[in-house]
């Protein structure tokens, strides 16, 4: 007996929330669409809703295996099938060898419970900290196909290009995010430190301080006299929107602004484009139904304005629109995926297309990468050089009227 969850829309375009049993996974989906409902997702129910909860339980307290372990795995396991080595054997393999501890211990309990007679993509959805429901969707679709060796290695050439560009992203973003944590930590120390050993010998000057000096020793005086109320909100603050960025509201604001960032928004929004299109192709090519392929790019797209945007496009598709206008009428892809899409679509070769758009937006984000790395090099000295600039000149500024106090006897020793 097999026990499914599904969502659904009705004839009306209500979204339907469920669950099913049947003999086998086909005879429960063709139950549903006899009566009339249009399947957005289907997946099956190993421990009903408990179940569920204790393998999201169960991947929060280990953690999850990274895109980079992950695509080394799927790269090594795929040789092994190629090379015809019996697949628990060269699973164990794999897990003495793996240096992830998380995947390692993965693998190895997959070996026991294939020798135990357990299919691999069974025994892989056991270890949703390992694997997540994109990669067990195509495990499973290469199976049913006999084609296994020939999924496994696209899944490693998609996560392998996936780990490329978030890594070429997070190094563009690291410099700037480094220097500027390395700039708050010299302002600090300057006006925690400096600043009030020069506005001691200042106090005893009768004479009028520049501006600039008045406001520096001034926010220095703030700082250092309610320095453990700043330390005490700036936590509260920090951990405040670090919970809120885990909401629903919090992620799709946070995911909107930085897809709206002057500099480094265009890079991020070229990528998300780069892993949406891989996502859907690659799934499309391993011969997913196009709903359920959207909600599994929906949940690896990595940013929820997309994956909301995602959500209205198989509410279209499923009341019967084209495929590429769903995508259009949301107004969140480019016009150049859109035409591929389109291209695609009448072709038949609509997988292609998707991938043939993913390299261009590759090609697109190692550019911009490169090119924003010779610019903000220099932007980032002159930003850090005009912060401590300004405070060192407003310390040393009354110097230069030094000279002129004394003259008048305006200084007290």
């Amino acid at each position: 007996m097999t026990t499914v969850s599904y969502i659904a829309k009705d004839e009306r375009g209500e979204e339907i929330i469920g669950q099913k049993s049947g003999s086998s996974m086909d005879e429960i989906i063709a139950e549903l669409h006899g009566q009339g409902l249009a399947i957005l997702h289907v997946s099956e129910d190993r421990g009903g809703v408990h179940g569920g909860w204790r393998e999201r339980l169960k991947a929060g307290m280990l953690g999850t295996a990274k895109t980079r372990d992950l695509a080394l795995f799927s790269r090594q396991f795929a040789t092994i099938l190629e090379a015809g080595i019996p697949l628990n054997r060269g699973l164990r393999g794999l897990a003495t060898d793996s240096t992830n501890r998380i995947l390692g211990r993965a693998v190895g309990d997959i070996a026991d419970r294939i020798e135990k007679g357990e299919s691999l993509s069974d025994a892989m959805e056991a270890h949703p900290e390992a694997f997540n429901k994109m990669y067990l969707s195509m495990i499973r679709a290469g199976e049913q196909a006999g084609t296994l060796d020939q999924m496994i290695e696209q899944v490693a050439v998609y996560l392998e290009k996936v780990d490329t560009i978030k890594t070429k992203v997070r190094g563009a973003m690291s410099y700037p995010v480094f220097t500027l944590g390395f700039a708050i930590l010299a302002v600090l120390f300057l006006l925690l430190k400096i600043v009030p050993t020069f506005a001691e010998i200042y106090a005893d000057m009768n004479q009028q301080l520049p501006a600039l000096t008045r406001s520096i020793i001034a926010v220095s005086n703030a700082i250092t006299s309610n320095f453990l109320m700043a330390v005490m909100v700036t936590v509260t603050v920090t951990a405040g929107f670090i919970f809120w960025g885990q909401t629903q509201s919090g992620r799709y604001l946070r995911d909107r602004m930085v897809l709206r960032l002057p500099v480094f928004g265009p890079i991020v929004r070229k990528a998300v484009m780069s892993r949406f299109a891989r996502t859907f192709g690659v799934l499309l090519k391993s011969g997913l139904p196009i709903l359920e392929s959207l909600t599994l790019v929906g949940a690896a797209s990595g940013n929820l304005v997309v994956s909301r945007a995602l959500d209205k496009v198989k509410e279209q598709i499923g009341s019967g629109k084209e495929i590429t206008q769903s995508f259009r009428n949301t107004g969140k892809f480019p016009e150049m995926v859109l035409q591929l899409m389109a291209t695609g679509e009448e072709s038949g070769e609509m997988d292609g297309m998707l991938i043939k758009a993913s390299d261009f937006y590759d090609r697109q984000v190692e550019a911009s990468v490169n090119g924003i790395a010779s610019l903000i090099e220099p932007l980032m000295i002159v930003i850090v050089g005009a912060l401590i600039g300004v405070i060192v000149v407003s310390v040393f500024l009354p110097v230069f009227y030094l000279g002129d106090a004394v003259m008048k006897g305006g200084f007290n020793l």
